[in-house]
């Protein structure tokens, strides 16, 4: 009895591991849904993070940077969305969008344009 006791309390375990596992896969996955032409057609010049992350989901800040010289300040942040596959990635100054970059998410449909 203590043996299947023992067996039963590890594969619990590795079961509740598993389910852990195939759940943050599933979470980063889901991700990548939201990279699509469509969404990428939705970003436009002068969003903020936050309406970029409304679209697309929380993002991976590759590059950031302030500063300020006398009265002047600013800042530059450079977010991608999905993975070495397809990716949106997005730079933003002062906190509004000024460039983005797609990569292997195909066009987008003609609806998406409109």
């Amino acid at each position: 009895m203590l043996k299947f006791t023992v067996f039963k309390s590890v594969f619990t375990s590795r079961k509740t591991f598993g389910l852990a596992l195939l759940a943050s896969v599933g979470l980063a996955l889901s991700g990548c849904d939201k990279v699509t032409p469509e969404n990428y057609s939705k970003i436009k010049e002068g969003m903020t993070v936050s309406q970029v992350e409304e679209i697309l989901g929380p993002g991976t800040e590759n590059v950031g940077a302030a500063g300020a010289i006398g009265d002047l300040a600013g800042s530059v942040r450079v977010m991608t969305w999905g993975d070495e596959k397809k990716s949106i990635t997005v730079t933003f100054v002062n906190d509004k969008v000024v460039a983005k970059v797609a990569q292997g998410i195909g066009p987008p449909s003609p609806e998406a344009e409109r």
